[in-house]
């Protein structure tokens, strides 16, 4: 871009002159979890879900409150964010697409830019969805922990050898052929669960990967080398399962019922899935309604027990003085339904899969403890830290730098995110402003669908046909077929 975001100044009430600082020489620490519904953290305002941890960590940085992913699943959302690309140029727009095969020539993803920048490479858990998936992006990491490192890879051993972790009485080896009707029905069964999962949270892998990610601060404190390190967590994805400790901090009975009942929906483009199975969970029927009060009080124990190991890391930076050197970077890799629409799990277009949570504290920005109610998407994330650390980019990245959100939040951003869904089966693309939803579909039962965001936030009822909205179809039809550059903010232009 012709212009240095960096360099943008904002000017407060009291006329002082504000900017970032020089984030050149800065580490990052990026904090990844799965399948998380923003609105479900008590960071962003749930009254019932507690989250102290993330309470404190976003009062020192900025919590993005419309911050939208650009795959409605994890291996083309993944894909799309470590690249700076959308999913139809990635090639990449569902979770059985292998990323290595379907990516143009010449792609480079978020660690391979970092790699040529110096840094030295470290990675806990999921990053990328698979490692058959990425072989080569892997291959750069100089350090890889808890995930299974790539053909040839020749790295330091763990840097903490746990206890194993024994078997449960009813558990059972996986079928052999991942393609088999027995392999299908055993991995439904692992996933289609919640409640205590009869471990303590030291024999968690989640627990695990945070006590290694603060093992790995420590010795970054001592080696004083610029660092990248990923970190997963792999909850609240389902099973939603955790400690018994974290089940019991939640009573069922208190959770109120999901909104948005399968009833209340007038021309819903997901006619079946609101009354049928689920992926993931409740995948036979839709559950009872004391059953959908358990889930989600298992998904919100899910979440505090997360946050009990992201404090751990946190607490391990600010103890070894890293935090005042470290742009650190919270997110979920796409949303979740928690029975809105009769929806569980992901896949679908509506707010509750492409919204998800995002952090960013850059130490010293002006922004720091403020909200940013402005649009922003995660196929931004590669070109703001490529700003941030003045990484090599090439000029055809697809997103641009929400750096300037860090100095002003309430700068006039983006006018709208852009959402891809694929199934196999269908195809869906979706724009959303700040005031509407506008959502069109190859297949299906219904072709196109238009919701009034500002009117009916839960997506009940669609207004495509209504002559009401006649022009506001025409408007938001035309800005997803002109595409994502349509929507770019005041002054801002792209090669």
């Amino acid at each position: 871009m012709s212009v240095l975001w960096g360099l943008l100044l904002a000017t407060c009430l009291t006329g002082e002159v504000q900017a970032l600082p020089d984030t050149s020489h800065m580490n990052v620490l990026l904090i990844d979890i799965e399948d998380c519904n923003a609105p479900a953290l008590g960071c962003y305002g749930n009254p019932i879900c507690k989250t102290p941890n993330l309470d404190r960590f976003t009062q020192t940085a900025v919590r993005f409150d419309r911050a939208y992913v650009q795959a409605v699943c994890c291996n083309p959302s993944r894909t799309s964010f470590l690249t700076g690309l959308r999913p139809l140029t990635t090639r990449v727009t569902r979770n059985e697409q292998e990323m290595d095969a379907h990516l143009p020539e010449g792609v480079l993803t978020l660690p391979e830019y970092l790699k040529a920048k110096g840094f030295y490479l470290a990675v806990i858990g999921k990053l990328f969805h698979r490692t058959d998936y990425a072989e080569k992006q892997l291959s750069v990491f100089d350090r890889i922990e808890m995930y299974t490192p790539p053909p040839g890879w020749k790295g330091p051993g763990p840097i903490i050898k746990f206890p194993p972790v024994p078997r449960s009485a009813d558990w059972q080896p996986p079928p052999k052929d991942e393609k088999s009707r027995e392999y299908r029905e055993w991995r439904r069964k692992q996933s289609d669960r919640y409640g205590d999962s009869g471990r303590t949270r030291e024999q968690e892998g989640d627990y695990r990967m945070a006590a290694t990610a603060a093992a790995l601060l420590k010795e970054f404190a001592k080696s004083k080398q610029q660092f990248f390190l990923a970190v997963a967590q792999s909850r609240p994805h389902t099973p939603l399962i955790c400690p018994k400790k974290y089940i019991d901090m939640y009573d069922p009975a208190k959770i109120p019922d999901p909104p948005a009942p399968p009833e209340s929906l007038v021309n819903f483009p997901y006619p079946k899935r609101a009354f049928g199975g689920n992926p993931d969970i409740f995948t036979l029927k839709q559950p009872t309604r004391q059953q959908a009060k358990e889930a989600i009080a298992a998904y919100y124990a899910c979440l505090t027990f997360v946050d009990d190991n992201i404090g751990m890391i946190l607490d391990a930076l600010e103890e070894t003085g890293l935090d005042k050197n470290t742009i650190v970077i919270f997110l979920g890799d796409h949303g979740f339904h928690l029975g809105d629409h009769g929806f569980w799990s992901k896949y679908s277009m509506l707010e509750a899969t492409h919204r998800a949570p995002l952090i960013v504290r850059v130490p010293g920005a002006p922004a720091n403890g403020k909200t940013c109610d402005e649009i922003v998407e995660f196929v931004d994330l590669v070109p703001t830290l490529g700003e941030l650390l003045k990484l090599d980019l090439p000029k055809n990245l697809e997103g641009i730098s929400f750096a300037p959100l860090l100095v002003n939040p309430q700068r006039p951003w983006k006018k709208a995110a852009f959402i891809v869904e694929d199934d196999g089966d269908a195809f869906g693309e979706c724009v959303r402003t700040k005031k509407y939803s506008y959502m069109e579909f190859k297949k299906g039962a219904i072709p196109a669908a238009l919701y009034d965001l500002e009117k009916d936030p839960w997506e009940t009822r669609n207004v495509v046909d209504d002559p009401a909205y006649e022009q506001v179809r025409k408007e938001m039809a035309d800005l997803l077929h002109a595409g994502w550059k349509a929507a770019l903010p005041p002054g801002v232009t792209v090669p």
